[in-house]
C-alpha cells in the first residue's frame, strides 16, 4: 500500500503566532506486519483519556475512536518535512474539532526511526548515559516512545475548560511548545499506563525511561529555538529539579532514577494538562522563559556529542537521479 501525504500542514515555521502552515509531502509504503501489531492500541484511546493523571475537568473530552495507527517506510520527503530535522512520525489532522469528531491518523516512519536510532541515539547514549544503564537503550522503546507521542497529541483538551476558546487560541505563541511538551510526557505516560494494564507484553519500563532520557539529548541538538527544542528543555530541567536523573560529575554521564522519573512524569503531565485546560498563557510563557533554553553545563555535554562526531540528524539521498531514472 502506497500512501501520499501533501499540503500546508505544520505551523512550526510561524514563530509569531503559530497560525501559518508550511507545505510538505511524503510518499510512504505501508509495513503491514508492524501495522498489525498496533491495531489494538487505537481502541485504548478513550480509556487513556479517562485515566489521564489530572483532575476530571481537564480530561472532559472524548477522543475520536476512528483513529488508525499504522507503520510505514518512507521513500520520499519534500518541502517542510525535508528541511532541518527529519520527521519520524505524523499525527493528522491538526484541527481539534475534526480530531474530536472523526479521530486521527498516526503514521510511524519506521525506516527513518531505525536510522536515527542506530546512527545517532545509540552513539549518544555511549557518551552521556551511565554505562550500566546503556543496556536499556532499545529500538522497541524508542519506537513506542515516538508512537505514543503522536497518540498523546490526541489526548487532553482541544478547548479550554470554560469553553471560551480553543487551547491553541488561548496559548497563542506558546501553544506549540506546550503542546509538544504535553505529547512528549503523555506519550511516555501512555506506555507506562498500558504496561500497568498488562497490554505491552513482556516489558521493562526502565527501557522506555532511559531511552526517553537519551532521546532528550538527541532532540535538543536541533536547537532550543524550535517548539520541540523548547519542549525538550522544559522537560530536562523539570526532571533535573525533581531528581528524575543524576549527573555524575566525574564521568559526565546521566543516570535515571526509576521511582523519581515516574513521579516526575505524573506531575509534569498534570501541570501541562492544567495549563492547556485553563488556557493559562502567562504560566505557559513563564515556563518557556525559565526552562526553554540550553544552560551552560548541558551545552558542554552536548559539545561532547559533537566532538565524538555524532551527526545531528539523518540526510536523505533521494529522487530521480538516485533511482537511476534521470
Amino acid at each position: 500500500t502506497i500512501e501520499f501525504i501533501v499540503g500546508p500542514i505544520e505551523n512550526y515555521e510561524d514563530q509569531l503566532y503559530g497560525y501559518k502552515t508550511a507545505h510538505e509531502s511524503f510518499i510512504l509504503i505501508k509495513d503491514k506486519a508492524w501495522s498489525e501489531k498496533l491495531e489494538k492500541y487505537a481502541a485504548f484511546l478513550p480509556g487513556l483519556q479517562k485515566a489521564l493523571p489530572c483532575e476530571p475537568p481537564y480530561k472532559n473530552e472524548t477522543p475520536g475512536v476512528d483513529s488508525d495507527m499504522n507503520v510505514y517506510d518512507a521513500i520520499y520527503y519534500a518541502g517542510d518535512c525535508n528541511a532541518g530535522s527529519k520527521t519520524i512520525a505524523i499525527n493528522l489532522p491538526n484541527d481539534e474539532q475534526v480530531r474530536e469528531d472523526k479521530g486521527s491518523r498516526k503514521l510511524q516512519l519506521k525506516n527513518s526511526m531505525q536510522a536515527k536510532f542506530d546512527k545517532i541515539l545509540v552513539p549518544i547514549s555511549e557518551v552521556l548515559i551511565a554505562e550500566e544503564q546503556r543496556k536499556h537503550v532499545k529500538f522497541d522503546a524508542f519506537f513506542e516512545n515516538t508512537m505514543f507521542h503522536e497518540v498523546a497529541h490526541g489526548l487532553g483538551l482541544g478547548n479550554t475548560i470554560d469553553k471560551s476558546s480553543t487551547v491553541r487560541e488561548a496559548l497563542k505563541d506558546a501553544y506549540t511548545s506546550i503542546e509538544e511538551s504535553k505529547a512528549d510526557i503523555l506519550g511516555l505516560w501512555c506506555v507506562y499506563q498500558l504496561n500497568e494494564m498488562g497490554e505491552m507484553g513482556e516489558k521493562e519500563m526502565m527501557d522506555n525511561f532511559v531511552t526517553f532520557m537519551a532521546g532528550i539529548f538527541r532532540s535538543v541538538r536541533f536547537g532550543a529555538a524550535s517548539a520541540h527544542g523548547k519542549a525538550n528543555m522544559m522537560r530536562f530541567y523539570y526532571f533535573q529539579e525533581t531528581g528524575a536523573f543524576e549527573r555524575d560529575a566525574t564521568t559526565g554521564t546521566y543516570r535515571v532514577n526509576f521511582e523519581k522519573i515516574k513521579e516526575s512524569m505524573l506531575s509534569l503531565s498534570e501541570l501541562v494538562l492544567k495549563i492547556q485546560g485553563d488556557g493559562d498563557y502567562e504560566t505557559a510563557r513563564k515556563m518557556i522563559e525559565e526552562k526553554g533554553f540550553i544552560r551552560e553545563e548541558l551545552q558542554k555535554d552536548l559539545n561532547r556529542i559533537g566532538e565524538a562526531g555524532i551527526p545531528r540528524d539523518i540526510v536523505f539521498e533521494q529522487g530521480a537521479e538516485i533511482l537511476g531514472i534521470k
